[in-house]
């Protein structure tokens, strides 16, 4: 299950990280992977996720911001 954007994903890993090399030694994921992720080629997996949520506190807020801002942007 693929649950989060990859450019909302990216925006997020590029507020709370300082390079790609620590998000992959946070998240336990390969040093590719975290590229992928940071220019937004790719999106989590749900189990990171949930890794995200439980462990880093602004995540649900950043998540929730840019789907009100969708929203706005939408209507």
């Amino acid at each position: 299950m693929q649950v989060v954007a990859a450019e909302i994903w990216s925006d997020w890993l590029h507020a709370e990280f300082r390079r790609p090399e620590d998000v992959a030694s946070f998240f336990g994921v390969r040093n590719s992977t975290a590229w992928n992720w940071w220019n937004a080629t790719s999106r989590p997996t749900a189990d990171k996720v949930i890794i995200a949520v439980l462990e880093c506190s602004g995540f649900l807020d950043h998540l929730a911001a840019r789907v009100v801002a969708d929203e706005r942007r939408v209507a």
